[in-house]
């Protein structure tokens, strides 16, 4: 069986192909350039594409998360490739994201791509705070000795805060926090967009004849009313043909 890809021949074949029915010219006329614009366009509509650039590149012992790395640790960090923890955990998310908010990652459509950049939003978030703890994981400490100034004898003048990943932490989670709201709402205005009502006839007819016979109820309520106070009253109950219709003074009218 053939092997099928962009970088393969046969891919490679297809996108020049398709490369000749646009227009690149607004970039660049260079063939090569061309093609490796097409590469690039196909790499990013597969399912983890938006994410292509957000892992590290891996450098083994030179990482600054190298001692809380468990590849590093079992010599298995391939240097000089993409992080493969960092891939793990975003493919991971990415799919719990898009199960949870009922995204359909194998029939996309238009209408998702809102939804798809704010988990996108959420996941860089995620891999950030991912990068706090495997640094604090080393650090350890969140209190630490920032220099303010110097004495007059040339000493340094430290005064202790807290670590600065703990502020940078606090800011991913608020990022996280409105990412969520921003998917909730534009989930719910679409919900809004699809909303409509369906309704058995006969139930609806069922309704109208209970709404008449509620307004006819009403109408007998309001005559046995007028006839009970007139009674009270003394009075002889008005016939419908003894009321007099007549019409407001209009006081602005000119005489």
């Amino acid at each position: 069986m053939s092997k099928t890809g962009p970088k393969t021949e046969a891919g490679l074949a297809a996108i020049s192909a398709s490369a000749k029915e646009l227009d690149h010219t607004a970039w660049t006329s260079n063939p090569d350039a061309v093609e490796a614009i097409q590469v690039a366009k196909r790499l990013r509509n597969t399912k983890h594409g938006l994410y292509a650039s957000v892992p590290i590149i891996c450098k083994a012992e030179a990482c600054p998360y190298s001692h809380s790395c468990p590849l590093v640790e079992m010599e298995k960090a391939p240097y000089g490739e993409k992080c493969p923890i960092e891939i793990a955990a975003i493919e991971d998310l990415f799919e719990r994201y898009a199960e949870h908010f009922e995204i359909d990652l194998e029939n996309r459509k238009a209408s998702d791509t809102i939804d798809l950049m704010i988990v996108k939003d959420l996941v860089d978030a995620d891999i950030g705070l991912l990068r706090c703890d495997n640094k604090m994981a080393w650090d350890a400490d969140y209190i630490v000795n920032n220099t303010v100034g110097m004495s007059e004898d040339g000493e340094p003048i430290t005064r202790q805060e807290l670590h600065p990943l703990t502020d940078y932490k606090e800011k991913l989670i608020n990022r996280k926090n409105k990412s969520y709201q921003l998917l909730n709402s534009t989930r719910k205005d679409k919900e809004g967009q699809k909303l409509t009502i369906k309704q058995d006839p006969s139930v609806q007819a069922a309704e109208m004849v209970k709404v008449n016979q509620d307004m006819e109820k009403n109408k007998q309520s309001e005559h046995e009313a007028k006839k009970a106070y007139y009674k009270k009253m003394n009075m002889k109950m008005p016939e419908e043909d003894d009321i007099i219709d007549v019409e407001p003074i209009d006081y602005n009218e000119e005489e």
